[in-house]
């Protein structure tokens, strides 16, 4: 009887093993894709509600009125504050791919008090869903929906 010589791999069993091996790699790519999408989105919710409570507290502390602008068409929120020597500092905000607004806005927050001097609802979509940041009477009340 002949022997066969087998010290090697075929062609075709080193394509299956690249296959299985890279088709097993790219599953937690896939995945990561949504949860870093989620983690941006609550990154940024979390920053803009710091960035929010910090412009209140400067109106607050400083007797200074603040405001913080919506541009819906350049999807960037900016909160600005009028120091002492007349100048604005600026901290801009801008939305990831994710969350749209459908309208421009100004808030401004009244100096000494930190109150809003007219209260609306700022509407955000989300991957296709609308949530809310519902301003309430008194100093820093708003509440997410």
């Amino acid at each position: 009887m002949k022997k066969l010589n087998d010290k090697g791999m075929l062609l075709f069993e080193s394509l299956l093993v690249l296959l299985l091996t890279v088709s097993l790699l790219m599953i937690p790519t896939v995945f990561s894709k949504t949860i870093i999408k989620d983690v941006e989105t609550q990154l940024f919710i979390e920053e803009l509600q710091s960035s929010l409570t910090a412009t209140q507290n400067y109106a607050v502390l400083s007797g200074n009125w603040t405001m913080m602008d919506i541009s819906a068409s350049t999807g960037k929120i900016s909160f600005n504050i009028l120091t002492e020597e007349n100048h604005y500092l600026t901290h801009q905000l801008i939305l990831p791919e994710t969350i749209t607004t459908p309208t421009s806005k100004r808030y401004v927050f009244n100096g000494g008090s930190g109150n809003l001097q007219s209260f609306s609802t700022l509407y955000f979509d989300i991957d296709g869903v609308r949530h809310s940041l519902v301003f309430q009477l008194g100093s820093g009340r708003y509440h997410w929906n």
